[in-house]
């Protein structure tokens, strides 16, 4: 009867640590992330990402991060890049699709996608990576889109922050919203989801628990 005791104690906490390590959404999920788990950027803070939600209507995904403190705070340096990098296993198969470059045992994702912390300038400008110069008129939102090859590790680019939908950023919220065609998937599409804090550690540690999502 011990035996049996330890034995379902020692099942019960592994499932607890496995489920602990994905969570499940319909049309909605809210996931929180500790605070200060990022590394410096170039010297300068790292986004700090203390909460990601994804939402969808059927025919679109929103995806907001929230930042521990204003934009301003992260991009007052001219830093603009990636806040979080999603990887999307639209197929829901392990075994098709590429393998995201940081961290392991994550595999059979068909496509990455890049939120973005951009910088506007008074002269029309636009900095997604890096700094134009000092004549800063404003902070949005934007987004990269790369599609895997099978079993490979870079995904190849299929659309550039530059060209995608913007979106102003006043506060701590760097959000955006991509159409289900952008990465191939209808209304009922069941998914895995990979989140990765794009200034976190490069381990593990920068994912999210991993999200089973089944879109509107």
């Amino acid at each position: 009867m011990r035996r049996c005791m330890i034995f379902l104690s020692v099942l019960l906490l592994c499932c607890s640590a496995a489920s602990a390590q994905r969570k499940a959404g319909r049309h909605k999920i809210v996931l929180e992330d500790p605070v200060g788990d990022v590394q410096e950027n170039d010297g300068k803070p790292g986004k700090d990402v203390v909460k990601v939600s994804i939402t969808s209507d059927g025919g679109s995904l929103t995806v907001v991060a929230e930042l521990r403190e204003e934009i301003s705070y992260y991009l007052k340096d001219q830093m603009a890049g990636p806040v979080i990098e999603l990887h999307f296993n639209t197929d829901n198969n392990d075994k098709t699709g590429g393998i995201p470059f940081w961290g392991t045992e994550k595999k059979g994702f068909e496509y990455q996608m890049n939120l973005m912390a951009c910088i506007k300038y008074k002269n029309g400008g636009l900095a997604t990576m890096g700094s134009l110069g000092d004549d800063i008129a404003g902070y949005c939102s934007s987004y990269s889109m790369y599609k895997y090859k099978q079993d490979k590790k870079m995904p190849e680019s299929i659309n550039s922050a530059l060209e995608s939908t913007q979106k102003d950023i006043n506060g701590k919220e760097v959000e955006i919203t991509i159409p289900y065609s952008e990465i191939g998937i209808k209304p009922g599409t069941r998914m895995r989801i990979a989140i990765r804090e794009s200034d976190g550690p490069f381990t593990d540690d920068s994912y999210f628990p991993e999200v089973f999502f089944i879109v509107k």
